[in-house]
């Protein structure tokens, strides 16, 4: 069997898993990434060991990847988010963003790529995971216009996006850098050991009137209320 018939076959054994409903088996991507992409990439893009990742496809979407640790980090709720030792992993998915444009009739504008993570009770997965996709044609709207009222400080938006209320930050900067989405949430957080996992924490691109920069968003989910419900897995926007 040629290599890349192997990696066919590799990965359409892990169809009947994802496309199962979510109770089926809660814990299909860490096998992925531990059981198989740490061992030999496939079925993952690739394999960062330095910053402790793999990019993964993910089976919905046209361009949709998901960025998954190669620690075991359960998610919202892990411990090991709340250690500033712990790799950035927004910055990497950011960094990651060609993963998407590729499969895409052309690159995807800055306020069009967005990073979400969904809360413990809007997940049906149990490692943590960064979906890197299309932002909704809705939300990129409305964070347009919500732009210039988006300070330093956390504060609400105006709108409602994708039925949710969120907090937003802006961050300056061509990328993340050092500023790191799950320790800025956890600032914010009276008990942040017990309270993270009840958040959604989304990342966006954005064009700020004095430079390029970030807006991050979170609130406090409802069962099968995601920060995955701002993307667009069609990617109409670049259409």
């Amino acid at each position: 069997m040629t290599f890349s018939r192997r990696v066919t076959a590799l990965a359409a054994s892990f169809l009947p898993f994802l496309f199962a409903p979510a109770f089926a088996d809660s814990n299909v991507l860490w096998k992925i990434v531990h059981d198989k992409c740490v061992v030999q990439t496939a079925p993952c893009l690739s394999v960062n060991t330095a910053g402790h990742y793999a990019m993964l496809k993910d089976l919905r979407g046209v361009a949709q990847v998901l960025l998954i640790p190669t620690d075991k980090i359960t998610g919202m709720e892990s411990a090991a988010l709340l250690d500033p030792a712990t790799h950035n992993f927004f910055a990497d998915a950011w960094a990651e963003r060609a993963d998407v444009d590729v499969r895409l009739p052309h690159a995807l504008p800055r306020d069009g790529l967005s990073l979400a993570v969904n809360a413990q009770q809007a997940r049906s997965q149990n490692q943590l995971h960064i979906h890197v996709d299309c932002l909704s044609a809705d939300a990129r709207a409305a964070l347009k216009a919500d732009t210039d009222q988006i300070g330093t400080d956390w504060a609400p938006l105006p709108d409602t996006i994708a039925g949710h209320k969120f907090l937003a930050v802006r961050v300056k900067g061509e990328t993340l850098g050092d500023f790191n989405p799950f320790l800025a949430l956890a600032k914010t957080l009276k008990d942040p050991a017990k309270e993270m996992g009840d958040h959604n924490l989304v990342v966006v691109g954005a064009n700020f009137a004095d430079g390029p920069g970030f807006i991050v968003l979170t609130d406090v989910a409802v069962p099968g209320m995601g920060g995955e419900d701002v993307q667009d897995h069609s990617c109409a926007i670049t259409h």
